[in-house]
């Protein structure tokens, strides 16, 4: 009897020492996802010493290191997340960082060249090779790594391939979304970078401090983004951090064949952690060629209107995207 208790036992505290890391690491990673790095640091740390093997939490603290710019720590962490899975890419990709960090380009590309062996589709890899080959006086090599990206869809590589290689020019592309002449939309915020493109619009005789609906066009254009389900997941993840009680669901999507793969959902809050007012959005999201374009209407409600559903599901429809030379 008192062996079989000491085994059980046994199990119990491993099952109960497996929970507690995992619950460090994710409550580190959602003060990570909120820029809290010195927090997610200690989350992560204490993941690490309930788990020496987690190579998440490791890699992890890296990632947090690396944006309070404490190189040598980062790099000691990704180099322990290496050495219990010297097959897991994404250290690699981070050691990588910290020598471009350091302006020590050279020594960049050995640990980027294992990242993208290991996982030749890893986000941003290509790209970032590119501009180490690029910066390093391989320009041959540079644009092969641009276009392989471009092939694979990643929406930076076009802005790459234009400042680095001597390819014909692409054709410039955008989205169209005429709204509805007779509710007198004007545009109350406009905001526009090399990143990404931001439109707020209102009624005429409202103002953005007090609105009753508000329409919401972005063109994002250096998204890496691989699907509108993708997409979606970030922009709820994003809500969240202001209302936690936000609701997502699902309405339609486009099919397979799609040339632009577009996605229609709602999140709804009942209210946000500064602002006790509700607030649901119906968004339209399209993946082009050379930008995320994310719409939405929003009501202030805590569901989005049934009888105001299909009237924007219908406009948001009309959308399309665009090139131009």
């Amino acid at each position: 009897m008192k062996k079989t208790l000491s085994i059980l036992f046994t199990l119990f505290s491993v099952t109960v020492f497996a929970q507690t890391a995992e619950e460090y690491l994710q409550s580190g990673l959602e003060k990570h996802n909120k820029e809290d790095y010195s927090g997610a640091i200690k989350d992560y740390t204490l993941a690490i010493k309930a788990d020496k093997k987690s190579k998440t939490a490791y890699f992890n603290r890296g990632a947090c290191e690396l944006a309070l710019k404490n190189l040598e720590a980062a790099m000691e962490d990704f180099n322990n997340a290496i050495e219990i899975d010297p097959n897991y890419p994404d250290p690699h990709y981070g050691r990588a960082t910290v020598f471009a960090t350091l302006e020590r380009y050279k020594e960049a590309l050995a640990p980027l060249d294992k990242a993208i062996e290991l996982d030749p589709k890893f986000p941003n890899a290509l790209n970032f090779r590119g501009q180490l080959r690029a910066q390093t006086g391989n320009k041959k090599g540079a644009c092969e790594d641009f276009i392989k990206a471009d092939k694979q869809g990643d929406l930076k590589a076009g802005i790459y391939l234009d400042k680095y290689c001597n390819t014909t020019p692409r054709p410039k592309e955008s989205f169209i979304l005429n709204w509805p002449e007779d509710e007198h939309w004007v545009t109350g915020n406009s905001q526009e970078d090399d990143q990404v493109k931001i439109t707020e619009l209102i009624h005429a005789n409202e103002s953005m401090d007090k609105w009753t609906e508000m329409g919401y066009m972005s063109s994002i254009k250096s998204a890496r983004v691989l699907s509108v389900e993708k997409a979606m997941s970030i922009f709820y993840d994003q809500a969240k951090t202001e209302a936690p009680k936000a609701k997502l669901t699902l309405i339609e999507q486009s099919d397979s064949t799609a040339q632009y793969p577009w996605i229609i959902f709602t999140i709804e809050a009942p209210e946000f952690i500064n602002d006790h007012n509700p607030e649901s959005q119906l968004w339209y999201v399209v993946l082009g060629n050379q930008s995320l374009y994310a719409n939405f209407i929003a009501v202030k409600e805590a569901s989005f209107p049934k009888d105001k559903r299909q009237k924007w599901i219908n406009f948001f429809k009309t959308g399309k995207v665009v090139s131009k030379p």
